[in-house]
């Protein structure tokens, strides 16, 4: 194996060798900084193992001696090819000398457990944050394993498209791979050093693994470096932390559990790396932690100090990366430097002292960095497309650009007229049953939601490849990036009055101009697929949860036994032209209202009749009155919305029933059910009055609601989960520790189905899970579910996942018959 180069020993000379993030590490650790000890794994070593994998594909016939032909706008080739080099990389032995090499260097190092940080020796383009790390234990195997791993980053389809976008052959990929040490940390974070402004610095509880996922709000603190005076210091929100299966249970634990009173979750596992076969420690942080910054006064004046020691190194701002960990020689906890950026490349004074100036005489100016961030995968598909930034103290007359991907802190329900016309969405907050990722699953485009930072690290006018399928997202400045996806475009320009080009959108005094189609005649044949499921019935029901018009052609040749929920909110964006139903009530505008709805809801109506449609009542959440008992304080808002079924029901739409939001109690469903018969005396024999499960004293109250009158429920699993668990289902921080398939949950509804049965009365699910979490579907229709509603999108999974659990009950079934019978 060709030589290793370790950190304490790199020259100027070999910068172009190790790279940039190596290179940097190693001119503060010889320059006595606090920096983990680590050796480089040099490109020509990757390269030496490419040629020596038996290629099987004739596409990798003579590579990496030559070019891959690659047309990076085909998805489904540029996946499979990714999928293909990866396979070979990850699978293929290191040649004996290399592993060696390895072994005996990691010896050297003296530690349980590595981290193997890939990147690229070139200084353009710029991968930060692009490559993601692995980590793994110390052992032969996971060693192998990770630097296999690091190699095969840069073979992932996002990163073969960034490669010829910014116009690099494979050939040019040189790529150096850092392997350091790694231990438990107590906290960690980044320093990011301005000339001339405050100094930026974040810190998380336990590794950085939380932050990097975006799974946690960090600490923030803005620091005059001149003084060290904290100018502005902010509580981060922080739920959850990492930490290495490494040494003694009690030791590990003990490490989080007293400082920040943390509870270890033991059956939680959480790869570090794939193939690695090493797992994460995985803590849920108590109160303390979220009432107390992670750094006391004294450590973070250490850092502080510590910083401005580093900075002075360099004539330029930069982002230092950092771990506190506990030492084993001292008491007091040490922090390390793991990553250095040089944000502006400047040239400094050369003199043969500094080995950093005399680097830096070649440097290249680079634009902004481009940017990879990660979130919650909220609704599929993949998409490049120009961004919009709207923030929250956005002016009322903001524009937003139809075909561009919105980039929000947040996706407020007034903001529907955007999400329709966006080619996908990025916020910064929202869990993946939040409004926007809801919406932006019913309307088809992708979304991911949960992204820290987006709308700082993205700028209006960034080109961005957005992946909802992965969570990823891809800015950039320099690449220009034409608005193509997996969504059909055509359909944007016929569900929007488009009298320009630009299709600018105006939301002064929240009112939008979009012209909602009237006609409803298919755009296409349905895809084989659905003609195929159409033709095999299943005896639970599958039913659709939709709210916009422009979703009813995807109706049309689905296998749906009709519409399981109207989500009457965000239909009433769209009928009354983004307005509060408040503000109707207050003006007093009963008639229009009425009309509006109901011509919106027959839309509904009679794009299934005469199968049924659910209809859920008004829940305005915002006038602090959940659910139906705002109905006890405004009884007139109800009134209005019961004369919109009853106008939609005496137009011949007999399909339609009654979903009540929301039900906290028994006589909360007596007084709806009053009012009902009082507006809407004579209703079609095939009405029904159902309630929504949603707040946990139904699982105790669901027999006095049958004798009430209830006739039927849908269990709302988003609010269940969130009252069951007590976290918040807009919360992305949560979404990886709690959802709806957890222990209580399915205990939950498991109770409701045999309830219901015993009772006489149907029971439907509507919430997200069973779409999100397709394995629970055989228990529920094993438990004797009536009928699971999901989006449109997730419709035909759905009904595959519904067909094999039955096909799967009755074999067993049988098999049990005849075994009995022998």
């Amino acid at each position: 194996m060709d030589n290793l180069y370790w950190l304490d020993k790199i020259q100027p000379s070999d910068r172009d060798v190790v790279g940039e993030k190596a290179f940097y590490l190693s001119c503060l650790m010889q320059k006595n900084h606090p920096v983990i000890p680590g050796f480089v794994v040099p490109a020509k070593t990757f390269w030496h193992f490419l040629e020596s994998i038996d290629w099987l594909e004739p596409l990798f016939a003579d590579w990496p001696n030559s070019s891959l032909h690659l047309n990076v706008d085909e998805p489904k080739q540029l996946q499979a090819i990714a999928r293909s080099i990866r396979r070979q990389i990850t699978s293929t032995k290191l040649p004996d000398c290399v592993l060696s090499s390895l072994e005996s260097a990691v010896c050297q190092l003296n530690s349980k457990a590595l981290i193997f940080r890939p990147s690229l020796t070139s200084r353009h383009p710029n991968t930060a944050g692009m490559l993601e790390s692995q980590a793994v234990h110390a052992e032969p195997f996971a060693i192998e394993a990770g630097l296999k791993g690091a190699w095969a980053e840069l073979f992932r389809a996002q990163r073969l498209f960034y490669w010829q976008r910014c116009g690099m052959n494979v050939q040019e990929i040189n790529p150096a791979v850092l392997v350091q040490q790694l231990s438990n940390a107590i906290a960690a974070g980044s320093v990011e050093t301005k000339r001339g402004e405050a100094w930026e610095i974040q810190a998380t509880c336990g590794l950085g693994m939380s932050l990097a996922r975006g799974e946690t709000i960090p600490d923030y603190y803005q620091v005059q470096p001149e003084t060290g005076e904290v100018k502005i210091q902010r509580l981060g929100y922080k739920t959850l932390a990492y930490n290495l299966k490494i040494g003694d249970l009690n030791s590990r634990k003990q490490l989080l559990a007293e400082r920040f009173n943390a509870l270890s979750i033991p059956d939680f596992q959480f790869p570090i790396a794939n193939s690695t076969g090493s797992y994460l420690d995985v803590y849920i942080l108590g109160e303390k932690a979220q009432n107390e910054y992670v750094l006391n006064q004294d450590e973070l004046q250490k850092l502080i100090d510590l910083s401005k020691k580093a900075r002075a190194e360099f004539d330029s701002e930069l982002t230092l990366e950092w771990t506190m960990n506990q030492s084993t020689e001292s008491d007091e906890p040490e922090f390390y430097f793991t990553q250095v950026c040089l944000l502006k490349n400047k040239q400094v004074p050369q003199t043969s002292e500094n080995p950093i100036a005399l680097s830096n005489q070649n440097a290249i100016a680079l634009g902004r960095n481009p940017t990879i961030l990660k979130g919650l995968a909220a609704a599929s598909g993949k998409v490049k497309a120009i961004a919009q930034v709207m923030t929250n103290s956005h002016p009322e007359d903001a524009e937003f650009v139809a075909g561009g991907i919105l980039v929000a802190r947040a996706i407020p329900p007034h903001w529907l007229p955007w999400v329709k016309v966006a080619a996908g969405i990025v916020s910064e907050q929202g869990g993946m049953t939040g409004h926007g990722a809801i919406l932006a699953r019913e309307l088809g485009i992708p979304a991911v939601v949960g992204v820290v930072g987006a709308t700082r690290a993205i700028e209006t006018g960034d080109s961005v490849w957005l992946d909802g399928d992965t969570g990823e997202v891809f800015a950039s400045a320099q690449i220009q990036a034409t608005p193509t996806a997996d969504r059909n475009y055509d359909e944007i320009a016929d569900n929007t009055d488009l009298s320009s080009q630009a299709a600018k959108m105006s939301i002064a005094h929240h009112q939008f101009p979009v012209t909602v189609r009237s006609h409803l005649e298919p755009k296409s044949q349905p895809p084989e697929s659905a003609q195929y499921l159409a033709s095999a019935p299943t005896a639970t029901q599958l039913l659709v949860n939709v709210s916009q018009s422009n979703s009813i052609d995807r109706l049309r040749n689905l296998p749906i036994d009709g519409i399981g929920l109207v989500r009457s909110e965000l239909m009433a964006i769209e009928a009354l032209e983004s307005q509060n139903p408040q503000l109707w009530f207050q003006n007093g505008w009963e008639s229009e209202f009425v009309d509006r709805m109901a011509t919106q809801l027959s839309l509904f109506a009679a794009a299934i009749f005469p199968r049924p449609m659910f209809y859920r009542s008004l829940d305005l959440r915002e006038s602090g009155m959940d659910g139906s008992f705002s109905y006890t304080f405004e009884p007139e808002l109800f009134n209005w919305e019961l004369k919109v079924l009853k106008k939609v029901g005496d137009s011949g739409y007999t399909n339609i029933n009654l979903i009540l939001p929301f039900m906290r109690s028994v006589e909360e469903f007596v007084f709806c059910k009053q009012r009902l018969e009082t507006v809407w005396k004579q209703r079609p024999t095939e009405f029904k009055l159902w309630i929504m499960a949603e707040v946990p004293s139904i699982l105790f109250l669901l027999p006095d609601y049958v004798k009430a009158g209830v006739q039927g429920i849908s269990i709302g699993t988003n609010d269940l989960t969130q009252f069951m668990l007590g976290v918040d289902r807009n919360s992305a921080d949560m979404a990886s520790a709690f959802n709806g398939r957890d222990r209580p949950m399915m205990r939950a509804i498991e109770q409701l189905i045999v309830q219901a049965k015993v009772a006489g009365i149907p029971c439907s699910i509507c919430g997200d899970a069973p779409a999100l979490y397709p394995e629970m579907i055989e228990s529920l229709v094993l438990w004797g579910i009536s009928s699971i509603s999901v989006n449109v999108d997730a419709v035909e999974r759905t009904y595959q996942a519904i067909a094999r659990a039955e096909q799967r009950i009755i074999l067993q079934a049988a098999r049990s018959i005849v075994k009995n019978n022998q």
